[in-house]
């Protein structure tokens, strides 16, 4: 049995990786919270921390630490253990655990200077993707400022040239790959991160658009995303199945003697290309509304009409 449930998952997998499913365009946002506690333009606020150096926690005074307390009270979100910390301007620290008194654990020995009564900044600059299957973005927009976010054009090498002290605090104009999320029991565990660029210290939301491999079947009342059937993974499960079973045939097994494995693998794969085809093609007009480019004639619809009747003027162009 457990053989058979990995057999059936594995199919499920070579299919989706086979070819581009409707089903795996998804969308989802990120909304940045902004600075939370530590020093801001008006100077600093909530306190001070104390940090030692080659150690991986800093303790709070007695202003910072009611400030957490009273957020993690609050049962605000995100959660305090989806946040960065740091000195200005030094290295960012994810914080994996906070003690509900006054003091957090990072996720690494504290490397910066270090001592009582230190200046610190708390806020979000990584943000986790919505599935751990996530393939790759399509696009990324900043809702309220209608721009567009590049996330193909820079890297961590590059930051590190650009801004090695991330001092830029901006709207985030870059969307750049930082790492799997390895926080101690973060809900989003092995999930990419990813560092919006400049850093974020006000409020702004964000809307993306992605691809994803699949869901992964766990349970049995698990289903098969449309327009997948299980026969077609049942298919592919049993090629692969009678393959297994042919490959366990011994020296002692007598000349022609039980099933014909590699027939029957043979035949399953043909079952299997013939019921994809079928099912690729009712798929195919989905997955082209993602990619395929329509541009309206002119002299048809919106576009070429003189008078725009939605901010009342004259249309001299497209």
């Amino acid at each position: 049995m457990p053989l058979a449930e990995t057999t059936i998952q594995d199919a499920l997998n070579y299919i989706y990786d086979s070819l581009l499913w409707s089903f795996q365009f998804k969308e989802n946002g990120w909304f940045t919270p902004g600075l939370q506690f530590g020093v801001t333009s008006g100077g600093q606020s909530a306190g001070t921390i104390t940090a030692t150096r080659f150690t991986d926690t800093v303790v709070g005074d007695a202003t910072a630490a009611a400030a957490w307390v009273a957020y993690q009270t609050a049962g605000t979100l995100p959660l305090l253990t989806q946040y960065q910390i740091r000195s200005p301007y030094y290295s960012l620290y994810n914080i994996i655990a906070f003690d509900g008194v006054n003091t957090f654990t990072l996720d690494r020995p504290w490397m910066e200077p270090d001592g009582a009564g230190l200046a610190y900044m708390v806020y979000q600059a990584y943000f986790p993707v919505p599935v751990q299957d996530f393939k790759r973005f399509l696009e990324i927009r900043d809702t309220r400022n209608a721009a567009p976010i590049d996330y193909w054009s820079r890297s961590r090498r590059d930051l590190s040239v650009i801004d090695p002290q991330r001092t830029v605090f901006n709207q985030p104009a870059y969307c750049v790959p930082y790492e799997q999320d390895a926080r101690t029991g973060s809900p989003t565990l092995g999930f990419m991160m990813y560092e919006l660029w400049g850093h974020p210290l006000s409020q702004l939301p964000y809307t993306f658009s992605y691809l994803r491999r699949g869901p992964q079947l766990t349970l049995p009342t698990d289903t098969i995303p449309y327009p997948l059937t299980e026969s077609l993974v049942l298919w592919r499960a049993k090629e692969v199945a009678y393959q297994w079973k042919e490959a366990q045939k011994g020296d002692n097994v007598a000349r022609g003697s039980g099933a014909n494995w590699l027939l029957l693998s043979e035949s399953a794969g043909k079952e299997y290309l013939r019921e994809l085809k079928i099912i690729s093609s009712r798929d195919r007009d989905m997955c082209e509304v993602y990619y395929n480019r329509y541009i309206r004639d002119a002299a048809m619809g919106y576009f070429g009409q003189p008078f725009a009747t939605i901010v009342g003027g004259l249309n001299v162009g497209r």
